[in-house]
């Protein structure tokens, strides 16, 4: 039965999914209306589009981001460069548990929707520049531990280019062994950084 009164909330927790794996330009309106269990009335009551679900998404993604990964890591320890490899931990367990997942679903709308239309391109590179800061901004507090030749927003663009390319291809080839060595190539740019 059609649930006439889902919240927002509700229709992006349920269609997260069926986008993460079919991605949003291949997913039809009634694909996500069967997947959120909302009439057509009230999903177009909270989204006027898909293009506006998309960027609602885009939106959503980034608070689970923000909130089970990199909060919970940069509360995790006192050590700057500790938080950082956690949150690579917790980037690289979540794939691992569910080694289906489909990869980052932000990776994937880069791939689905920038050519679509330069409202998502420009979504998504605010997007991801926010989380590029936010390991900077991390690795700039232990600027005292890494090597004097060491730019710190360098070393984040490559960290989060990795960390995008190993979950890329761990969508691609569902190798857990592949997985694990992206994210240890990940850690090892940090490492490598660090002075002896």
């Amino acid at each position: 039965m059609v649930n006439l009164k889902r919240t927002r909330e509700d229709i992006l927790k349920s269609v997260i999914g069926v986008v993460h794996r079919q991605g949003l330009v291949a997913t039809s309106l009634s694909d996500l209306f069967t997947a959120s269990g909302a009439s057509s009335g009230s999903f177009y009551n909270y989204f006027k589009s898909k293009h506006e679900l998309g960027h609602a998404l885009i939106d959503f993604e980034w608070e689970i981001l923000s909130s089970e990964v990199l909060a919970p890591a940069l509360q995790s320890s006192n050590d700057p460069i500790e938080q950082v490899l956690d949150m690579l931990n917790r980037l690289e367990a979540k794939n691992l548990e569910q080694p289906n997942c489909g990869g980052c679903l932000l990776g994937n709308l880069v791939v689905d929707l920038v050519e679509q239309d330069s409202s998502f391109r420009e979504h998504l590179t605010c997007i991801f520049d926010r989380w590029e800061r936010t390991i900077a901004q991390t690795l700039n507090q232990a600027q005292d531990k890494l090597l004097d030749d060491v730019d710190v927003d360098r070393l984040a663009e490559q960290i989060l280019t990795t960390v995008e390319g190993t979950m890329l291809m761990g969508r691609l080839r569902h190798d857990p062994e592949r997985l694990k060595r992206g994210f240890s190539s990940a850690r090892l740019l940090i490492k490598n950084a660090i002075r002896a």
